[in-house]
């Protein structure tokens, strides 16, 4: 039939409405665009098709917020329906209905109500009362009302198109739990609570339900933008928790449940899935997997390059990395199955907590009233071995956490004065008021829960990722840690899942690297070739954002290898070391696939921030790549042998690693033998932190490489104090000690000597 067929125009709309109900709105519009201009010539302005086309570009527009765009569309296409077709058919009232949520959604109310009741009225005609339409027509009626105050109004038309729903699509259709939704923050708008909460209970069970079920046949990105698309079922709930106190003690462990089965399940979900497939014996599953892993090497090379630069084949290397990772993922659709039937609770938690244990399950969510808010909210859940019901505890606004950043400064030096007493030892007096302050914020209103607890787990959210919680001061003698042992994990699901772990884990060999010349000319470079094929070099044009100039070496780090080798070999542990020359991102990317079970990496990280929109639309020109990138995977690192050749804005030497290991290209490793990797470098822990999956830079790129624990950085730390911190650790380790406790005896040793800008950078993740 050939690309300007009208069919293909069909089979281009219909691949378009796929994306556009998972949320990947930019995947969409170019498809529906090119359907449109299809239609356009071939069958004329003046056709139905056209306007259906019209139609769909405008819920597009109208979806990425550009409403004038999408008013102008719409009002094209209602003049299309209304001479071609007439003012009493389904496409034309179908238009009207979208035409009035533009105006609604602009606050138009009196221009967005007689094209609904209009579109209701012809909607009853045909097709008829008992239709999808109809009650979609029933239901925009009911949210303006609402929107409007007029709530009696509201619940008729919700109600009714709740009734339609469920005669028509069932009980477990999507749009029937979106009736549900709808008609529980009604209920929450006039104080109803009790029906609220049974309302939002349903739907998002349902919403759970329908979310998972083709969960595994997704790409990672597809994952993220369907769940960010149904994300009101959640906060709408959490929401009912924060403002209901009688909420039943069932709904709240659903709650609770419905955090440990969201947070950071994509990292999960994916994580597992490819070591499933790593250790698959499948020969046609590893020959995709490998196929996989070339398209996303090349990639990554692609990514380094401006947009000018990039091939023209870019946007196909793309969706092709997509397309097989999806396939990946529904070839391994029994392991999923198996995950499923896994999915752990509340009780499952509990019965992995010790006695005098609790976890902390923090959540930040956008607070909804009679209408959404634009306050972000903090809260816990506390969860003891003991306890009928989660705890649930409000915290504070992120305003509130902003406005104590903002106080604390913007350098590494000031915010950790501020908070953690800063780089004085005797420093106990008005420098840490901050801290105290951020502790009341944070974690003071918990504490009256936490009677004869010693130990917690938690796990952060939002901006509390950035809070070295074992520093915080309580008062001006006692830190956090003098009260508690502290562990952070990426969700407190993992609690549950600890009695299949041996704690006492030994060291079985070891992989160092560090003291890396960062510095090398183009012959010295040229000499550490392997061999290897599969080169991903990322070109770095001269400005680096921030991060401007060459990176410094690290002394400091050469005698933290030495004195490490010594350790481990006067403890006949086998080690490997890699200094100098060979700190290489060569032999970094050589372990994948047979990694020792410690890998320590004393060297700079980096960690650019998330660029400004503006920035990003204009032409990029010599502008640095990285700083531009909207993955954060690909602005964060690690800088290795020879880096600074290719910092400073030299094109990368053929056939052979830049020296600059970014997150996105270690997520690719299979580093699944390694129980800890320590970072032993500066901002390691920092990255975009994205809704409920957390923090996106170096963390997430290792658990996705297949590591169990990490120690990462929240600030930079001189070498030479680290040096004798992670020292400290491993001689703990190796003496008996657990992981977690050998850190913890090292840290509490650190601070009997040096103020906290020296230790309490690091933390242990899991």
């Amino acid at each position: 039939l050939g690309e300007e067929h009208p069919d293909y125009a069909t089979a281009l709309s219909n691949l378009a409405g796929m994306y556009k109900d998972m949320g990947s709105y930019d995947k969409a519009k170019p498809l529906y665009e090119e359907a449109l201009a299809i239609r356009r010539k071939k069958l004329g302005e003046e056709h139905p098709d056209y306007a259906t086309a019209l139609n769909n570009l405008a819920g597009i527009e109208a979806n990425k917020g550009y409403y004038a765009k999408a008013d102008s569309l719409y009002t094209e296409a209602k003049t299309i329906y209304k001479k071609v077709l007439g003012e009493e058919h389904p496409s034309y009232a179908t238009t009207l209905n979208n035409l009035a949520g533009i105006y609604e959604s602009t606050g138009q109310f009196t221009r967005a109500e007689p094209l609904y009741l209009e579109a209701l009225t012809i909607c009853r005609k045909t097709p008829g009362e008992e239709s999808a339409s109809y009650a979609t027509s029933l239901n925009n009626l009911g949210y303006l009302y609402k929107k409007m105050s007029n709530y009696s109004k509201a619940e008729q038309f919700y109600t009714d198109a709740l009734n339609v729903r469920k005669k028509v699509l069932g009980d477990e259709h999507p749009d029937y739990a979106t009736s549900l939704n709808n008609l529980a923050g009604l209920y929450k708008s006039i104080s109803n609570f009790e029906k609220a909460e049974i309302f939002y209970l349903k739907a998002a069970s349902i919403s759970l339900k329908h979310s998972f079920a083709n969960f595994a046949n997704l790409s990672e990105k597809e994952k993220q933008a369907w769940l960010n698309d149904n994300e009101y079922f959640n906060e709408s709930l959490l929401s009912l928790q924060y403002n209901y106190a009688g909420i039943s003690d069932s709904a709240r462990r659903f709650i609770l449940n419905q955090q440990l089965l969201l947070k950071s399940i994509i990292l999960s979900d994916s994580k597992n899935i490819l070591q499933t497939i790593q250790n698959s014996k499948d020969s046609i599953l590893q020959k995709t997997y490998s196929s996989w892993l070339s398209i996303k090497n090349e990639l990554s090379q692609q990514y380094s390059l401006p947009p000018g630069k990039r091939n023209s084949t870019f946007k196909n290397l793309e969706q092709q990395a997509e397309d097989l990772e999806k396939q990946l993922n529904a070839e391994s659709s029994a392991f999923q199955q198996q995950q499923q039937s896994l999915r752990i609770k509340t009780t499952d938690v509990q019965n992995g907590l010790q006695e005098e244990e609790a976890t902390i399950e923090f959540i930040r969510f956008q607070l909804y009233n009679k209408n959404w808010t634009d306050s972000f909210m903090y809260a816990a859940y506390i969860l003891t071995k003991n306890d009928t019901i989660p705890i649930f505890v409000p915290l504070c606004e992120e305003r509130q956490l902003q406005k104590l950043f903002d106080s604390a400064g913007t350098t590494a030096d000031a915010m950790v004065s501020k908070f953690y007493r800063g780089l004085d030892m005797g420093n106990t007096g008005t420098a840490a008021s901050l801290g105290v302050d951020l502790y009341k914020l944070v974690w003071a209103p918990l504490e009256p829960y936490l009677k004869g607890i010693k130990k917690i787990s938690y796990s952060p959210a939002g901006k509390l990722y950035s809070i070295a919680f074992h520093a915080l001061p309580v008062d001006s003698i006692t830190l956090l840690m003098d009260k508690y042992e502290l562990n952070q994990y990426t969700s407190t699901r993992q609690v549950a899942l600890r009695k299949n772990q041996d704690p006492k884990i030994k060291v079985q060999n070891i992989a160092l690297f560090g003291n890396a010349s960062f510095t090398l000319d183009s012959a010295t470079i040229a000499k550490t070739k392997t061999g290897n094929q599969n080169i991903s070099n990322m070109y770095i044009p001269q400005n680096r954002g921030n991060r401007g100039g060459t990176w410094s070496d690290l002394p400091g780090t050469a005698e933290e290898v030495k004195k490490l080798k010594q350790l481990f070999d006067q403890n006949r542990i086998s080690t490997k070391s890699f200094t100098q020359t060979t700190a290489t991102e060569e032999n970094l990317k050589a372990l994948s696939g047979n990694s020792p079970h410690v890998l320590h990496i004393a060297t700079h990280g980096f960690f650019l921030p998330e660029p400004e929109k503006d920035r990003k639309d204009i032409g990029l020109g010599n502008e640095n790549t990285y700083s531009l990138a909207d993955d954060p995977l690909l602005r964060s690192g690690l800088i290795l042998a020879g880096g600074n050749y290719a910092w400073s804005g030299k094109a990368p030497v053929e056939g052979v690693e830049d020296g600059i290991a970014t997150a996105y290209e270690i997520s690719q490793l299979n580093l699944s033998n390694t129980e800890l990797v320590v970072l032993s470098a500066c901002e390691t822990a920092l990255g975009d932190v994205r809704g409920s999956e957390g923090v996106f830079g170096l963390q997430r790129a290792f658990k996705m490489a297949g590591v169990k624990k990490m120690i990462v950085s929240l600030w930079q730390v001189p070498d030479k104090e680290t040096a004798e911190l992670m020292t400290t650790f491993y001689n703990y380790w190796l003496k008996g000690k657990t992981i977690e406790q050998a850190f913890a005896r090292a840290q509490a040793d650190m601070r009997k000597k040096y103020s906290p800008y020296y230790w309490a950078a690091f933390v242990l993740v899991e």
